[in-house]
């Protein structure tokens, strides 16, 4: 396929097998994706598939293991195509036009015979090193299915035939003795325009190629970072292996610097292991048994042994370079436009150049230029960049997000988010951390007695308020009491004996009904009420019939909530909270993160029913993490799910944040505005350019101002315009995107150099290399034992005293100087 209108072919054609809405086809990747229903005959369908498309003029090709390797060769011959094109085109001009400006030419150049043969021969060797343009343009003109390459072989052949007849006249002239009409022939031949749109368009398919895949780059960086060969146990002995070669069940050794191959669980020693290339995170996470770890993470520090869980195409990865495949692959809705033009283009810009011909041979009689300007008209037309205008940026796009942990599943989500109105969020686990924590501890005689008396009864339930109220006690190094006897009122509290008598955890309520001084229990509704005021689910505690005082529990608002939510705001968009907590704890959350509208109380179908309500007044994205979200995010013009979430939710969505930051999902609208936008900009590029240059080429400024093209100018226009769109495209890759709160002075960097005593060996580098790390903002570190100091990148906004405290912490000394 060479452009958009190949495309609209290989489409019609597949359709004629797989059905109308079955079909998307990608200039980019060069793929043909498509959705059936009918798995029972798969070969079946291919069979049809390939018929189809060998009568339209193009083939399916096999993606075999050594695709890469056939490619490159192909890539390395047409290199020295080209390079042979443009060497024989240069000589070419010189031999053409080289007297013209003053340039010294051999005698024998002087005969027009032997000038104008020399021209055809060189004209020749171009075309045929470049016979691809006329094999398939010619083919498709003979199937009724003209595209760009139809336009190219017209013009260079139109311009090698009128050169050829021209030579056929100069013989004619020489021969009845008439030298200055051999003269005058010689100086209107076309044979170097023949030469010299081929290796132009050349020249240019090869830089929009590269163009193309750099855009696609995402793709191939992320296959390009799995190790070749793994250290496995088999046999109880260390093997190296291809990694096509490890299996389910094998245990894989990791050691520090090298990149983990599959995807599995710790099953011994421990380290730190960089997970940016999914998550985009750069903070190393520690790993130590019975933790999971995932395909092309790094190991920078540590060892560690992995039994293979999941390998190949069913790690995390394959995964996401999958998504990132389909989404490139993916149409979305404002390439409709593209597709349209494109079915008529080849065939629209055909008759403009007939018509260019005759207007101007009957209006001047002057075929040279009747045929220059028919000529320029057909070379000058682009319909690849139409073609290329909307995937390169869909997968730029898609591949930046990639790179930021957002994964963007079609280019159709892509799209809907730049114009996102209203955007609807889950309570737990999406604004919060969906982790109950204890937030209140208020005591009436002394916090240490309440909290042992709590977590002497809780630590004996497995309710989720048990366990956060433990674990708060843990935190404290708080004691427990003795205890026996234990008794679960559902919904209401639990009873222990303790050495120091029996003690009641629950409602005031249920205090109150084990027979708790009613002044006591007042006490405490008074203070569960003002918690509850709050948010908070709260517990009463009582010991031997003293009321000690009450714990307020809740699920902590995650730190960058508020900001998200006010940058949407700023955005335009208007968030809305949807949970099936209560209100009063639903309200506090939204208070807190600036969120006006809330619905409590829901059920999963109640937000579907709300979801469809605020799709009818404009686009909604749908924020969520549990199967209770999944129907929502299914409804939504835009399904986002929170990457911690359920497998449910995760599928059902049409873009995963892989960081379970909410400042992500504003992160993708942003980039989906900046990808549309440069959409926007490559659709007008390639009409705009094709509506005037045209006209232009056809001669429409001749009789006011004199000014034509020449068929050499109207080549290197048309490949700069395909280059232009794809590097248009390519400047999304450098475009600032929202990252969160402090997004500006996160894009500022600055360096720092602290001196460190303490450091005695490689090992001690590491130590406060890693501790530097966990520090959010920084970006590098470089330790020295040698030169007694530690060199750091990181964000404008970390402060100094932040990196010396977390030195400090690791057991080295920071010195002052």
């Amino acid at each position: 396929m060479s452009c958009a209108a190949c495309v609209a072919h290989v489409e019609a054609a597949a359709r004629k097998v797989c059905g109308e809405d079955a079909v998307s086809v990608s200039l980019l990747t060069n793929t043909l994706t498509v959705l059936t229903d009918d798995t029972s005959d798969e070969e079946l369908i291919f069979t049809r598939l390939r018929a189809s498309l060998r009568s339209a003029g193009y083939t399916l090709v096999a993606q075999t293991s050594d695709r890469k390797n056939i490619e490159k060769q192909q890539q390395r011959k047409n290199a020295a195509k080209l390079c042979v094109s443009l060497i024989l085109t240069a000589v070419l001009m010189y031999v053409a036009m080289g007297h013209m400006v003053g340039l010294p030419t051999p005698a024998f150049l002087h005969d027009p015979i032997v000038t104008t043969a020399t021209q055809m021969v060189m004209a020749l060797a171009v075309i045929v090193i470049n016979f691809k343009f006329f094999t398939g343009g010619i083919s498709a003109l003979v199937r009724l299915a003209p595209n760009m390459d139809s336009l190219i072989a017209i013009g260079s052949g139109a311009s090698f035939l009128y050169g050829t007849v021209m030579l056929a006249l100069i013989i004619g002239a020489t021969v009845r003795g008439d030298t200055s009409l051999a003269g005058k022939y010689a100086h209107g031949l076309y044979f170097e325009s023949s030469a010299m749109i081929l290796a132009l368009v050349s020249l240019g398919k090869t830089l929009e190629s590269r163009a193309k895949a750099n855009a696609a780059a995402a793709i191939g960086k992320l296959a390009s970072m799995m190790p070749d060969t793994v250290t496995c146990i088999r046999n109880g002995e260390e093997t190296v292996l291809a990694l096509s070669e490890i299996e389910v069940g094998d245990v894989v050794i990791v050691r520090a610097g090298e990149t983990v191959p599959v995807d599995g669980e710790v099953i011994d020693g421990h380290g730190a292991v960089d997970e940016s290339a999914l998550s985009g995170e750069s903070i190393p996470v520690e790993k130590a048994v019975g933790d999971g770890v995932s395909a092309v993470c790094t190991l920078t520090d540590g060892y560690i042994k992995i039994k293979a869980q999941k390998v190949g195409g069913d790690t995390a990865l394959s995964k996401i370079i999958s998504l990132l495949e389909d989404a490139a692959a993916s149409k979305a809705p404002i390439a409709r436009l593209a597709d349209r033009v494109s079915r008529v283009f080849v065939p629209a810009v055909m008759g403009i150049s007939a018509l260019t011909f005759a207007v101007w041979l009957a209006t001047t009689g002057d075929i040279a230029m009747a045929l220059d300007l028919a000529v320029c008209v057909l070379v000058i037309s682009c319909p690849c960049a139409l073609g290329l205008a909307t995937p390169t940026a869909v997968t730029v796009g898609t591949g930046r997000g990639a790179s930021m942990g957002i994964l963007i599943k079609n280019a159709k989500a892509l799209e809907n988010l730049h114009s996102v109105k209203y955007f609807l969020t889950d309570k737990t686990g999406t604004l919060t951390e969906g982790k109950p924590t204890v937030t209140d501890v208020v005591a009436i005689h002394g916090e240490d007695e309440l909290l042992q008396a709590a977590y002497s009864a809780e630590r004996m339930s497995s309710h989720p308020l048990a366990a956060a109220i433990c674990e708060y006690a843990r935190q404290k190094d708080t004691p427990s009491l003795s205890a026996w006897d234990f008794e679960n009122a559902v919904g209401e509290g639990i009873r222990v004996l303790t050495e120091r008598g029996e003690c009641l955890v629950g409602k005031a309520s249920f205090l109150a009904s084990r027979g708790v001084n009613g002044t006591d229990v007042d006490t405490l509704r008074q203070m569960a009420s003002e918690l509850e005021e709050k948010g908070r689910t709260v517990v009463c505690v009582c010991l031997d019939g003293r009321a000690l005082g009450v714990i307020g529990v809740a699920d902590k608002v995650r730190a960058d909530s508020r900001a998200a939510i006010n940058r949407l705001k700023k955005m335009g968009i208007t968030p809305v909270m949807l949970t099936g907590d209560n209100e009063k704890s639903a309200r506090a959350v939204a208070d807190e993160c600036g969120i006006e509208e809330v619905y409590a109380a829901l059920l999963p179908d109640g937000k579907q029913e709300l979801i469809l309500k605020y799709s009818q007044s404009g686009r909604c994205a749908m924020v969520g993490d549990g199967i209770n979200d999944a129907p929502a995010l299914a409804a939504a013009d835009v399904g986002i799910a929170i990457g911690a979430g359920t497998d449910v939710a995760v599928d059902c969505a049409d873009v995963v944040l892989s960081r379970n930051s909410l400042c992500d999902a504003v992160s993708a609208i942003s980039l989906s505005r900046a990808t549309f936008s440069v959409i926007k900009q490559n659709l007008f590029w390639a009409l705009i350019y094709n509506a005037v240059c045209i006209p232009v080429a056809a001669g429409v400024l001749y009789p006011a101002f004199g000014v034509t093209l020449t068929p050499m100018l109207a080549s290197a226009a048309m490949s700069v315009s395909s280059v232009f769109v794809v590097s248009n495209s390519l400047r999304l890759k450098f475009k600032k995107i929202y990252i969160g709160e402090n997004e500006e002075m996160f894009d500022k960097k600055q360096s720092i150099v602290i001196s460190v005593e303490g450091m005695m060996c490689p090992m001690c580098e590491a130590h406060v290399t890693k501790a530097l790390l966990a520090v959010k903002g920084v970006k590098k570190a470089a330790a020295s034992h040698e030169k007694k100091q530690v060199e750091i990148t990181a964000s404008a906004s970390v402060d100094t005293a932040a990196l010396k405290a977390a030195i400090a912490k690791a057991g080295y000394k920071v010195v002052d100087k």
